[in-house]
C-alpha cells in the first residue's frame, strides 16, 4: 500500500475515532429520536409503581424513580416521568425544589440546549407562559425536537391556556415526526374531594364507635387540604376555581369540628366536648368573622350543637347574632331558616 493511501486510512480511522468520542460526550436523549424510550428504559419505567397517598407519603412514594433517575441520570424518558411525577404528587415545596434544580441543570449546561427543555418544563403549571416563551425559543432553534411541540400541544389544549388553532398546529407538528404519540392531560387529572367526612356522618348517625368517627372524619379534612395543596400552586387552575376549592375545605372544617364534639359527647367525654365547642365559638368571635361568606353557616353549627348540649342560652344568643346579620344582609330564605331554628331551640316562644 503506498504511503499516502496509509496516511488516508489513518486520517479517516482518527476522525472516526473523533466522532465516536465526541458521541460520547452527547447526552443519550441527543443520540436517538426523541418519541420514545428505548426498549430497555421503557421496560424500567413499566416497572416503577409510584404510590401516594398524602403528602407524608410523597419521599417514599417517589424513591423508586429517584434510584431509577440515580442510575440513569441522563435519560430524557427517565427525567420526564420524575418530572410528572413531581407535578402530580408534591406540594408547593417540592415544585419550587424541583424547578430549582433542572434550573442549575440548565446552567451547569448551557450548550446542551435538551437541559434548556427540561427546565423550561419544570415551569409548566407553574409559571407556564414562561415555559410556552422558552419552549418556542427551542422550537425556533430546534424545529424537529418532537417533546417540545407536545409541551405546547399539552398547554394549548388545557383549559387555562386553550388555543385551539395553536394546540392544533403543535399536534400536527408533533404527529409528523413522531406518529402515535399520546399526549398528556394537562393538569393530570385531581382527586375527587374525600368521602370519609361523610362516613363518619353516617356512622354518627348510627351511634358508631365515637374514636373511629373522629378518625374518619380527621383524616379526611387532611386529604382535602392535600387536594387543596394541589390546586393552589398552578396557574393550570383559575382564581375562581381555587376559590370555589377554599371555600369548600372551609365548610368541610366545620363539618369536622361538629363531628369532633359530637363523637366526645357520645363517647362520655363531656369535658373534652365543651373544649373543642369552646374553641369553634372563638372561630365565629373575631371581628373579621361577620364578613366570612360561612358565617351564617358556622353560627347555625352552633346553634345545633348547642341545642343539643342542652345549652339554651347559649343557642339564644347565637341566633341573636343571626338576626344582626339578617339586618344587614336581608335575605328572604334565611329568614325562614332563622325561624324554624328558633323553633327547634325553644319550641314555646312566640
Amino acid at each position: 500500500m503506498r504511503l499516502s493511501a496509509i496516511r488516508s486510512v489513518f486520517r479517516c480511522t482518527s476522525i472516526q475515532a473523533g466522532v465516536a468520542f465526541l458521541l460520547l460526550l452527547i447526552p443519550a436523549w441527543a443520540q436517538r429520536e426523541a418519541c420514545g424510550p428505548s426498549s430497555e428504559i421503557s421496560s424500567r419505567l413499566d416497572q416503577v409503581k409510584v404510590v401516594v397517598s398524602g403528602p407524608s407519603d410523597f419521599d417514599d412514594g417517589l424513591a423508586p424513580l429517584r434510584a431509577l433517575r440515580r442510575q440513569h441520570p441522563s435519560d430524557l424518558w427517565v427525567n420526564l416521568r420524575y418530572q410528572d411525577a413531581v407535578q402530580q404528587y408534591g406540594i408547593e415545596g417540592h415544585l419550587r425544589k424541583l424547578t430549582e434544580e433542572y434550573q442549575v441543570l440548565s446552567m451547569q449546561h448551557p450548550d446542551e440546549w435538551i437541559y434548556t427543555y427540561l427546565y423550561a418544563r419544570s415551569l409548566m403549571g407553574r409559571n407556564t407562559a414562561s415555559a410556552i416563551q422558552q419552549m418556542a425559543e427551542i422550537i425556533a432553534n430546534h424545529p424537529d425536537f418532537a417533546l417540545a411541540h407536545a409541551s405546547l400541544a399539552e398547554i394549548y389544549s388545557s383549559t387555562v391556556f386553550h388555543d385551539e388553532s395553536r394546540a392544533k398546529a403543535e399536534r400536527e407538528r408533533l404527529l409528523a415526526l413522531c406518529p402515535g404519540y399520546s399526549l398528556q392531560q394537562r393538569p393530570a387529572g385531581l382527586p375527587d374531594p374525600s368521602p370519609l367526612v361523610d362516613q363518619a356522618e353516617r356512622l354518627l348517625a348510627q351511634q358508631g364507635d365515637p374514636d373511629r368517627i373522629a378518625a374518619l372524619a380527621l383524616q379526611g379534612i387532611r386529604a382535602d387540604e392535600w387536594r387543596l395543596q394541589r390546586i393552589r400552586p398552578f396557574d393550570w387552575y383559575s382564581v375562581e376555581l381555587k376559590r370555589q376549592a377554599q371555600r369548600e375545605l372551609q365548610a368541610k372544617y366545620w363539618r369536622v369540628w361538629s363531628l369532633q364534639v359530637r363523637s366526645e359527647r357520645l363517647a362520655g367525654r363531656p369535658q373534652k366536648a365543651a373544649e373543642l365547642l369552646a374553641v369553634m365559638e372563638q372561630r365565629t368571635a373575631s371581628p373579621r368573622s361577620a364578613s366570612d361568606p360561612l358565617y351564617w353557616d358556622a353560627l347555625t353549627t352552633l346553634v345545633h350543637l348547642y341545642r343539643e348540649g342542652s345549652q339554651k342560652d347559649l343557642a339564644i344568643r347565637k341566633l341573636s347574632l343571626m338576626q344582626d346579620f339578617l339586618a344587614a344582609h336581608p335575605d328572604p330564605a334565611r329568614v325562614a331558616q332563622l325561624e324554624e331554628l328558633r323553633k327547634l331551640v325553644d319550641p314555646g316562644a312566640r
